[in-house]
């Protein structure tokens, strides 16, 4: 039997068929999942309630006939079992090193794990010094909870000055990403 691994898909629009496919960061191929295959029905019945917006599920698939198909979902890291939660955080860490997805969904998903404390001070340094946050550092405050950015109160003019291009990267990065690697440890 294979590994489970936990994936996520930013889900735009759910289909009036009810079924449809899933990005995925862990399988080169989408993963095809159809409403009547969820089991559990508090999943079921909020992907019901979904209109138009914006959700994130979290899941894991299996290969069945050469396709890969949705065994288990959830709309919240805090119901996903924890003993998934540690190869997914790694699998986030490398693709903000030199994966396709888009960094502000991956923000998005670090920003829950911190809000579960899922995410160690080592891993948040590592976060911080990605090639993708590195890139484009502005995106750390979609990480910061609100208390954190309060905490720092240098943070919000930092992120507007250098969102209006009038601070540069390496003053963003030495003055804000080193300030919260510093407060991490």
């Amino acid at each position: 039997m294979e590994k489970e691994l936990l994936d996520f898909c930013r889900v735009k629009k759910i289909f009036d068929k009810g079924f449809g496919f899933l990005s995925s960061i862990n399988y080169s191929q989408d993963v095809f999942f159809h409403f009547s295959k969820i089991k559990d029905e508090k999943v079921k019945e909020e992907l019901q309630k979904l209109k138009r917006g914006v959700v994130y599920i979290y899941y894991t698939s299996q290969a069945e006939n050469n396709k890969r198909k949705v065994f288990r979902m959830w709309l919240s890291l805090k119901n996903v079992p924890d003993y998934l939660i540690p190869q997914f955080k790694s699998k986030i860490i490398d693709e903000l090193n030199d994966g396709k997805t888009n960094v502000f969904e991956l923000a998005h998903i670090i920003k829950e794990l911190r809000s579960y404390d899922q995410i160690e001070p080592e891993e948040l340094k590592q976060i911080l010094l990605s090639h993708k946050i590195q890139s484009n550092p502005s995106v750390v405050i979609k990480i910061l909870s609100d208390e954190e950015i309060n905490q720092y109160e240098d943070i919000n003019s930092y992120f507007n000055n250098i969102h209006d291009k009038k601070v540069g990267k390496d003053i963003w990065i030495s003055e804000v990403l080193n300030k919260l690697i510093k407060h991490q440890f």
